[in-house]
């Protein structure tokens, strides 16, 4: 298994040094809990771990701490909960359960804004709101709808709906692409690697072990012990917590064979623009944006105006095929913005999202090992619910009374129908959802 620092992005040229205390693991020891994967979800576990419940936990990352999903996201804090739509949730699980949904996305929320306050983590947090775009003017009809449910049957009123020329007249947004949006208030854009690595400085503070480029090579049992196996050591611990997400290897664990699905998600960043580029874009704010294509597009405008813009989609992880995907997404930026045609990219960078057969994030034990917990599954949406996620299972693992009836720990991880053919799913999906964005 590799051990490897970060992919060269804007993050990780813009984050300044790892805190101090971060070691590689060198020779045995033991502890209360062990947490596999160093990002937002083992960190947050280990912060609560060590710092609430007085536990000695030891974080296990194969790579760099935050090397992940954690270190190369969009940095978009939202109050995102899977990729179940309000409909289905009520249909589903009923009108508490989807209420319960909603609160749950805003507690994650909350849990983000209160640790980069108590911890004081320099992150570059933006202004409150997010934007759902409708990238065509049938989405709008479904914007308004959302509103509506929101608003007048979950209870939930910080949302609005904004027509196209609100849009451009408050200074959101401009373009052909640009019909309508969902606003939600209760979200904020922030510096990813930043806030990974100030929750990795607050777990060392409150007295957790972080053991990067540590990958678990051999995971056995020694009577009621597990046994982590690491080149140049072990850890031996009770309890271990799956936190690895889109890099769960398969075969480290029984439990999780077929469980999980990565998919790739690619991000550009230009050079910063000028404020004329910006004024034609017309995005005169640092929210977070998003459209309402099933193969979604994301962008920011950065702190330093640059402009942050990313997609899925793209099955082969070859220079090839990523070199198609950066000229996808510098396409696509030119087709929203044609002022911005021939503005280039400076960074490009890939990274894994998780999903899940059911579209959702789950906190629970393995199936016939309960001394196995995990956090997992975040369906692309992972920098707040991964933070609230990690907390929970880590009052899992302590013995505090968690909630079995939430959207979230109320189910096992479900396996995939014929798990090796995820690969194909996957592709299939991308080309049916590619038609559809284009003329459904």
């Amino acid at each position: 298994m590799s051990t490897a620092a970060h992919v060269p992005s804007y993050w990780a040229a813009t984050a300044g040094p790892d805190p101090d205390g971060i070691r590689t693991l060198d020779g045995d020891r033991r502890a209360d809990v062990a947490v596999i994967g160093g990002g937002y979800t083992g960190l947050a576990a280990a912060y609560r771990l060590a710092g609430t419940h007085g536990l000695d936990a030891v974080v296990l990352e194969a790579n760099a701490i935050g090397w992940g999903a954690s270190g190369r996201n969009g940095g978009f804090a939202l109050i995102t909960l899977g990729k179940v739509g309000l409909e289905d949730r009520i249909r589903r699980w009923g009108i508490e359960a989807a209420r319960r949904s909603i609160a749950i996305g805003v507690e994650a929320i909350e849990t983000v804004r209160e640790l980069i306050a108590r911890e004081h983590i320099a992150c570059d947090p933006g202004p409150d709101g997010s934007l759902l775009v409708a990238h065509r003017p049938s989405a709008v009809a479904d914007l308004q709808e959302r509103v509506r449910l929101y608003r007048e049957v979950l209870g939930y009123p910080h949302v609005e709906f904004l027509d196209h020329a609100r849009l451009e007249h408050d200074g959101y947004l401009r373009g052909a692409e640009a019909s309508g949006a969902l606003r939600t208030r209760n979200a904020f854009g922030l510096h990813p690697l930043k806030y990974v690595r100030g929750l990795a400085a607050a777990a060392l503070r409150c007295g957790a072990t972080l053991c990067e480029r540590s990958p678990v090579v051999e995971w056995r049992r020694e009577g009621s012990e597990h046994v982590l196996v690491t080149p140049r050591g072990a850890v031996r611990a009770r309890t271990v917590i799956m936190a690895t997400n889109g890099y769960t290897a398969e075969g480290l664990h029984p439990f999780f064979r077929g469980r999980l699905l990565p998919a790739t998600s690619n991000i550009i960043v230009t050079r910063p623009l000028t404020a004329a580029e910006w004024r034609d874009v017309g995005m005169l704010t640092t929210q977070v944006y998003s459209d309402t294509r099933k193969l979604l597009f994301y962008w920011r405008r950065l702190p330093d105006d640059r402009l942050l813009f990313g997609g899925r989609a793209g099955v082969l992880d070859t220079p090839a095929g990523r070199s198609r995907c950066r000229r996808r997404l510098e396409a696509h930026v030119a087709a929203k913005w044609p002022a911005l045609r021939g503005v280039a990219s400076e960074y490009f960078w890939s990274g894994k999202v998780c999903l899940s057969y059911d579209l959702m994030p789950h906190v629970n034990r393995a199936d016939g090992d309960p001394s196995v917990a995990y956090a997992l599954a975040y369906q692309g949406s992972g920098v707040a619910m991964s933070t609230y996620c990690g907390g929970l299972v880590a009052d899992l693992v302590a013995g505090k009374d968690v909630p079995r009836d939430t959207p979230l720990t109320s189910a096992t991880l479900p396996r995939f129908p014929l798990p090796f053919l995820r690969s194909a799913y996957l592709a299939g999906a991308y080309v049916v959802y590619g038609v559809k964005d284009r003329w459904a």
